[in-house]
């Protein structure tokens, strides 16, 4: 299973090829034939899946009742997301939608997610992250959601 963590910092060229960092393409598991879903993300990010890995959230999306809300988040997902396969250089290709949808103009940071890879605009993340002195909060806010999951369990 691919495992990606990290921040890696990168610039989209005119045809919207971004590099995958080799420490990433290292990770992606021989079942993802060396390609990724990219997808719209929260946060007006994107997210590139390996392909197996997107095999099973596609089963698992699919699994799902079809109310109107499940229905609406597949036709959001669907209508922006393309399979991309690695170059020769080791790139993978944004769509000029996907771009527009993520803010993304040249300058990219890549951020491992474990199981997928976000890529943002590297000014707006910044943006979103801010100063960093909310990390604390954040940190102990997640640390005790955690350990009231592992009580109930």
């Amino acid at each position: 299973m691919s495992r990606f963590r990290g921040r890696f910092d990168y610039t989209v060229d005119a045809k919207g090829r971004v590099n995958i960092p080799s420490k990433f393409r290292k990770a992606l598991s021989p079942e993802a034939a060396e390609t990724f879903v990219i997808c719209q993300a929260p946060g007006n990010c994107l997210r590139a899946y390996p392909q197996d890995l997107w095999d099973r959230y596609e089963d698992e999306l699919a699994s799902r009742p079809q109310t109107p809300e499940t229905l609406k988040h597949r036709r959001l997902l669907y209508a922006a997301l393309s399979d991309s396969t690695l170059d020769a250089q080791g790139r993978i290709t944004l769509t000029s939608s996907q771009m527009a949808n993520a803010s993304i103009s040249k300058n990219v940071a890549l951020i491992g997610q474990n199981e997928y890879i976000e890529i943002w605009d590297a000014d707006r993340l910044a943006g979103y992250i801010g100063s960093g002195d909310d990390f604390d909060a954040m940190f102990f806010k997640s640390v005790e959601a955690g350990l009231r999951t592992i009580d109930k369990g």
